[in-house]
């Protein structure tokens, strides 16, 4: 079975990871929900399928928890399972995006316009180096802010003329070596890491939340509704208007499947000029 033990042991690796404390806590709360569901259901934490995960789901929909949150909750049991097979706990993963509840409405997320692109660089501009270069590696190369969060030193390399970083331990288990597709986004990262001490640190030496606060403290400033995210979806509509490849756009993502991918590119501002005939 799934017990305290086994979670007090997760919890305890992921604080010597440098996770949160508010995250944490999370891990805590959710976990110790499905050590409740699966006493209930009688099914020990080695015998977890697809089925299971299913009805899981549905409990937790009867209780009238929102999509999101059921998803959050999903993810947190992902990341469990990937350290309970490193641990010898289980034999494999079962969770999967496959098992995300669907939402009955899926907003339009608009990527940022030039201008305000135009804007939040200048900003950038005005944060230490360490900062500038973590936005900057978000900007090109589409990464999750807890992706750039936990890189270190060793994780960024150059191969020829191009600079690569190894994205490890990702969410879903989207593990990528990537380039740096923007190139002053590649010089500045590159340049950064040039002056960094090799060690254990991240390589910014900043934590999820404080990238995080700098782009609060961004959207107070400006009134532009921005948040980390939004550099993702920005990244992938550019690439889109680019005209690069939906399953290459995926793979720099690190998305499961081009579904996913396509919500991304949606606020890609496309050319029908060819299609619209003049009159």
């Amino acid at each position: 079975m799934l017990t305290d033990e086994i979670i007090e042991n997760f919890l305890e690796d992921k604080k010597l990871e440098g996770r949160a404390s508010g995250t944490i806590q999370e891990y805590c709360f959710r976990l110790t929900e499905v050590k409740q569901y699966l006493e209930i259901v009688k099914t020990p934490i080695n015998s977890l399928d697809g089925n299971t995960i299913a009805d899981f789901v549905r409990f937790l929909q009867r209780k009238g928890q929102k999509a999101q949150t059921i998803k959050n909750k999903l993810s947190t049991l992902s990341v469990f399972e990937k350290w309970a097979l490193k641990e010898g706990i289980v034999s494999s993963t079962v969770v999967s995006p496959d098992y995300y509840p669907k939402t009955t409405e899926n907003k339009r997320i608009r990527r940022l316009s030039d201008a305000e692109l135009r804007t939040f660089k200048a900003y950038l501009d005005t944060l230490q180096e360490n900062a500038r270069a973590a936005f900057y590696l978000m900007l090109g190369t589409g990464c999750r802010v807890g992706e750039a969060a936990h890189l270190r030193v060793s994780d960024v390399s150059l191969r020829g003329r191009v600079v690569y970083i190894d994205i490890k331990d990702a969410k879903w288990g989207s593990d990528r070596c990537i380039p740096i597709t923007d190139k002053k986004a590649a010089q500045i990262v590159w340049k950064y890491c040039e002056g960094v001490k090799i060690d254990t640190r991240p390589l910014f030496r900043l934590s999820k939340r404080t990238i995080q606060g700098y782009a609060t403290a961004f959207a107070q400033k400006s009134g532009i509704n921005f948040y980390c995210h939004l550099l993702r979806h920005t990244y992938a509509a550019l690439l889109t208007e680019e005209g690069v490849p939906m399953p290459t756009v995926q793979y720099l993502l690190g998305h499961k499947s081009l579904g996913m991918t396509a919500h991304y590119t949606q606020s890609a501002i496309t050319d029908l000029s060819n299609l619209t005939p003049e009159i």
